[in-house]
């Protein structure tokens, strides 16, 4: 056999491996999400990757390379969005029991992030909506 056609037969392996992998840790993802596993405000990559089965390497490139994101990055995102969602519905929340319920333990670093996320603070962005 010459080397290329190893070179190819072994690439083509790792690619269908990695595939797979990363085909299983999207569904535990998407579970873990449903469950809204992210609202847990001390979690930890260490955390989810012990609640999901995951290694954590594989989990934090999975994050990296589907995303665009770190961890802690993707986990802001995350609840923003779940914020956004809660000051959509009643019953009308004052934003410190938003942050608190969405896993922010100050609101003031929720204001922060989300601003960065959104490019408005949470107020601004509740008016407009």
């Amino acid at each position: 056999m010459s080397f290329h056609k190893f070179l190819k037969l072994t690439t083509f392996g790792k690619n269908k491996e990695t595939m797979k992998k990363n085909e299983m840790i999207k569904g535990r993802l998407e579970e873990w999400i449903k469950q809204k596993g992210f609202l847990n405000s001390r979690l930890t990559i260490i955390e989810l990757c012990k609640t999901i089965g995951i290694n954590r390497t594989y989990l934090s490139n999975y994050i990296n390379h589907t995303y665009g994101l770190n961890f802690n990055l993707w986990l802001n995102h995350l609840r923003i969005e779940e914020a956004k969602l809660l000051m959509t519905q009643p019953p009308k929340r004052n934003l410190s029991e938003i942050a608190e319920r969405i896993g922010f333990t100050d609101l003031a670093h929720f204001s922060k992030q989300f601003k960065l996320q959104e490019g408005v603070s949470p107020s601004e962005w509740r008016k407009n909506m």
